[in-house]
């Protein structure tokens, strides 16, 4: 995992980036990819 990027929408916590690509949530375990993530912020 490298430094965190913007929050899960399922429970808040920080995401962290992920060894197979885009990021994980450490405490729910949810999986977002870059470009998700990207749509996300730009709305």
């Amino acid at each position: 995992m490298n430094y965190p990027y913007g929050r899960c929408q399922n429970c808040g916590n920080r995401l962290y980036e992920h060894v197979d690509g885009g990021y994980r949530c450490p405490n729910c375990d949810t999986l977002y990819s870059r470009d998700a993530l990207e749509r996300v912020a730009s709305v």
